[in-house]
């Protein structure tokens, strides 16, 4: 196995290689970048010409999730560094997401394949390559795996913070566990140097009107609740266990018909495998989604609803960004760590009662669970209690 200064050799070999071989940087180009409209009141020309200006890159990768729980941090880095210019890596599928709501300059995306297939170790390269060339003055990097640490070295950028117990190619390591209940938004915003002394702002996502223009056609309306009964699911790992039993969601869903309430079911086409009976039984006036939108897409229908149900997912942090009342049936996971942040009235958590093991160990969220105990003893009626308080039906 390769160890950490062996990567940075190898990265400058192919450094070497590119530079007398492959004039095209085309051919080693494994990512899109996407400038944003700078802040408010910023000189962007001035900005980006500056000699030695302070360049800052976070990653950030995998799940929907996962990237909003982030947003409070990126806001506190530009808080603190105004004048500096903040790069986003993160996956493609997310990257339209945090176009509307990360406080960055740049979204670089690219395919979190290059990460975990070992065929595509050239892409990494190249990735690193092209990285190492932007000069950046730290980096902040949002996961604890080893070979994200071992791909942030070959970078060459000299601060690297992170969280863990040893650095391990990094420079500056903070703690993961505090010893203290905290959510994961506060376990970021302490890879910032965030200590509790200020509030953290909530994470808002600003959907573009033509994608709210396009969620009123695709939902034929207004007045529905949105319904995901998938999730689970990243570029990483599938966590069927954590989804609530489909013929339970359809007794809402059917309730909701009988009392005039439309409903709105949404999805990826990861989700569709084992949703075909779910399907088939939905109620006429209800709108079939799954798989048909992007994340962008789901974000304008969410926006637009009185209402999301749904199994702890991406989808329960969209629905708290554009200001959309939520009821989350947990069962694996913990609320206190993956819930909405920050909690609220308007965001309901429904999870199993006298369930000895609830939630997880932190970290495992059930991936060596088969039973699915936790989901089984959430039951319909816990689930319509909040539903019709929040409804008022």
């Amino acid at each position: 196995m390769l160890s950490i200064i062996d990567i940075g050799r190898v990265v400058d070999g192919v450094c070497l290689l590119q530079g007398l071989l492959l004039p095209s940087e085309s051919r080693f180009r494994t990512f899109e970048e996407r400038i944003l409209p700078l802040s408010q009141g910023t000189d962007s020309s001035s900005r980006f010409a500056a000699r030695n200006m302070e360049r800052i890159l976070v990653i950030k990768l995998y799940a929907i999730g996962d990237l909003i729980m982030s947003l409070p941090s990126l806001e506190l880095l530009r808080k603190q560094h105004p004048s500096a210019e903040i790069h986003l890596l993160t996956g493609r599928i997310v990257a339209p997401l945090a176009e509307c709501s990360a406080p960055v300059d740049r979204i670089i995306s690219v395919d979190e394949r290059i990460l975990t297939d070992r065929r595509r170790l050239f892409s990494l390269l190249s990735l690193a390559i092209q990285l190492r060339k932007k000069k950046y003055t730290h980096a902040y990097l949002l996961h604890r795996v080893l070979p994200l640490r071992l791909f942030l070295f070959a970078t060459g950028i000299r601060e690297r913070t992170g969280q863990g117990e040893k650095r391990m190619g990094l420079t500056r390591i903070v703690p993961f566990e505090t010893g203290q209940p905290e959510h994961d938004a506060e376990r970021y915003a302490r890879i910032f140097g965030w200590s509790r002394q200020e509030e953290l702002p909530r994470a808002v996502i600003s959907v573009p009107e033509e994608k709210l223009l396009r969620a009123v056609k695709m939902t034929k309306g207004e007045g529905f609740v949105t319904i995901n009964a998938g999730g689970g699911r990243s570029s990483v790992r599938t966590l069927d266990n954590i989804r609530w039993p489909h013929d339970r969601f359809l007794k809402v869903i059917k309730k909701l018909d009988r009392s005039g309430i439309r409903t709105v079911v949404v999805g990826s086409a990861g989700d569709r495998p084992g949703l075909e009976s779910f399907q088939e039984a939905l109620p006429s006036s209800s709108v079939d989604l799954i798989g048909k939108t992007s994340v962008i897409d789901v974000a304008a229908v969410i926006s637009m609803s009185r209402l999301l149900i749904t199994n702890d997912s991406g989808l329960m942090h969209i629905a708290a960004a554009v200001d959309t009342p939520t009821v989350t049936i947990f069962g694996p996971s913990d609320p206190i760590r993956t819930g909405v942040f920050p909690t609220s009235t308007m965001h309901r958590v429904v999870k199993p009662k006298n369930v000895a093991c609830h939630p997880c160990q932190p970290g495992h969220a059930g991936l060596t669970c088969t039973r699915s105990v936790c989901m089984q003893a959430v039951t319909v009626t816990m689930v319509q209690k909040e539903v019709e308080e929040i409804l008022e039906i």
